[in-house]
């Protein structure tokens, strides 16, 4: 072999080698790096004999598990379900407070008692003034937590916008990665692309189509969000259906509503659509019959002035939000009724009769307690079942990204070991040139 060639071929291997040093150093630089796609040297032109004076960034492989990744981010959407859904249920459950005293359970309990109270000493001032305020408390239980429901779902909606928010300004920057990268391909803007399509992962459902030149299409709903350089952003409005407001996501060029029901955002629009609702409409029913039943049995009754035809509570009690006393009787509590029309004063057979209510099927076939406690029962499972969703999810998406780490992510121990089989290649290719020098100066110094 001529002496240029054993130098060419030194030469090269410094270069392949100094490139292959580099992009170890690189994969160490960026161990910590969650969006960082681990890099390899290829060096097999060298063995092939390509012509080539060395390898540069762009000759280095970024390794990736297609299949696993893009597992990974189909089983996001579930986990930022799950996790979103965690969150407002376990808000929703604080709302009815039920392991604590003004938890509308015992402020029921303690209002069916105090009944049984005034049974038992029809014209005690206490006994009725005890009631007076049991039953306060009672209605101020249930506007009390329809309120913080309420607060609740307003407070949903900035979330839903600023979450819409954060997706629009993800998919604009996508759009503008996919024209960057149609100039040339970019390692550094693939590991971005491909962290930004993590984040959206867990915020919407959506399907990623990734052409050869590493520029993406994104969609949503079947409906396009980023292709190529362009973006259609999702917007938020609100509508009214049957008296609720309802959130509702578009794309700005059309004003079909998106079908979105996973993801983080999925969660939340849910949440305020229909789980919200649903307990409202379970509380309104509850504190309605509460009133209905109540005030049909006291205006049979007679009061200790001798009149009847008196509501307990308000007449135009239409459900939790306005759930209240006769404001005549919370002045005046001489205006309760405790017996029948035509019995004595000292009867309580009326107010007997409104405590024993509690043990009545008076609401679809349940009693008030019961469907109260079936309804805190059903939230409870709520959370419970999602929960367990919860944790397999999680060991899901942890699988996953293991399988897909086990070959984009960076080990450091792997790194060190390639570092050192490079040094010491590095360091025979310098030999190889600096024995090739000793040769040429050799022949060169014969006479």
């Amino acid at each position: 072999m001529p002496i240029s060639k054993i130098l060419e071929t030194g030469k090269r291997s410094l270069l392949a080698y100094q490139s292959a040093i580099n992009t170890t150093s690189s994969n160490i630089a960026n161990v910590n790096n969650p969006n960082y796609t681990r890099r390899r040297a290829e060096l097999t032109q060298l063995i092939t004999g390509y012509n080539s004076l060395g390898l540069s960034e762009d000759d280095s492989l970024r390794l990736r598990q297609r299949y696993a990744e893009k597992q990974w981010w189909h089983e996001n959407q579930f986990l930022g379900q799950f996790d979103t859904n965690s969150m407002l249920l376990n808000q929703i459950e604080n709302s009815f407070a039920e392991d604590t005293q003004s938890g509308i359970s015992s402020l029921l309990g303690e209002f069916w008692n105090a009944w049984s109270d005034l049974a038992n000493d029809p014209d005690s001032v206490y006994a009725r003034n005890l009631l007076r305020d049991k039953a306060k408390l009672l209605t101020d239980g249930f506007q009390r937590v329809h309120s913080d429901l309420i607060n609740l779902q307003e407070q949903i909606v900035p979330e839903i916008r600023s979450t819409a928010n954060d997706i629009n300004q993800k998919t604009s920057r996508l759009a503008e990665i996919n024209e960057r990268l149609l100039m040339g391909k970019s390692k550094d803007l693939l590991d971005e692309r491909d962290g930004i399509i993590a984040d959206l992962s867990k915020m919407i459902d959506i399907k990623i189509k990734e052409k050869e030149n590493g520029t993406v299409s994104v969609f949503a709903d079947g409906l396009l969000l980023v292709s190529d350089d362009e973006v259609n952003k999702m917007e938020v409005g609100m509508t009214t259906v049957d008296g609720r407001n309802r959130v509702e996501v578009y794309l700005a060029d059309g004003h079909k509503p998106l079908t979105i029901s996973t993801g983080s955002i999925g969660a939340m629009i849910k949440t305020h659509n229909e789980t919200i609702p649903y307990y409202l409409k379970k509380l309104d029913d509850l504190a309605k019959s509460i009133a209905d039943k109540v005030n049909e049995l006291h205006r049979t009754g007679e009061n200790l002035n001798g009149t009847t035809n008196i509501s307990f509570f308000a007449d135009d009690v239409s459900g939790a939000a306005d759930f209240r006393l006769n404001s005549s009787i919370e002045n005046d509590t001489s205006l309760i009724a405790s017996h029948l029309v035509g019995e004595g004063e000292g009867s309580g057979n009326l107010a007997q009769a409104i405590s024993d209510l509690q043990n009545e099927r008076v609401l679809n076939g349940n009693t008030i307690n019961d469907y109260y406690t079936a309804t805190v029962s059903e939230l409870g499972n709520q959370i419970k079942e999602n929960d367990s969703l919860k944790s397999s999810q999680e060991l899901i998406v942890q699988q996953l990204q293991n399988e897909r780490d086990s070959v984009s992510a960076v080990s450091i121990d792997e790194e060190m070991t390639k570092m050192v089989q490079y040094q010491q290649a590095y360091q025979a290719a310098a030999k190889i040139v600096t024995t090739v020098n000793q040769m040429v100066d050799t022949i060169l110094s014969l006479k």
